[in-house]
């Protein structure tokens, strides 16, 4: 579960984060962000009806997302809000390969510092 202080709950919020400039995106996800003053990141997750006209459906995608952030979050650098957009394709990813992808983005947009061998 993503704690209350991870969360984007604002109209407003989410909208500069989306408006962000800082941008990546995968096969199944994308990512847009924008810095805040705070000392959490935060995160909101976007699951339209391009994904699945079926309400479940979507809720498993965002279900799966917030699972694979809270467990990134004491990885990801303070001080950001963050949009996670899931695409087209994403209902058919399993957990781990949603996790995975999202790793990879927040990586490649600077989000996550590199994991050291």
């Amino acid at each position: 579960m993503l704690p209350p202080e991870n969360r984007l709950k604002k109209e407003k919020d989410v909208k500069r984060a989306l408006a962000g400039k800082i941008a990546a995106g995968g096969a199944a996800l994308s990512l847009r962000a924008a810095a805040n003053d705070l000392p959490a990141a935060r995160f909101c997750f976007v699951v339209s009806k391009r994904v699945s006209k079926k309400a479940p459906v979507r809720n498993l995608v965002k279900r799966r997302l917030r699972a694979a952030s809270a467990a990134l979050m004491g990885r990801v650098i303070p001080g950001f809000d963050c949009a996670v957009i899931a695409r087209p394709g994403a209902e058919k990813k399993t957990y781990r390969e949603l996790a995975a992808e999202m790793e990879k983005i927040l990586a490649k947009s600077r989000l996550l510092p590199p994991q050291s061998v």
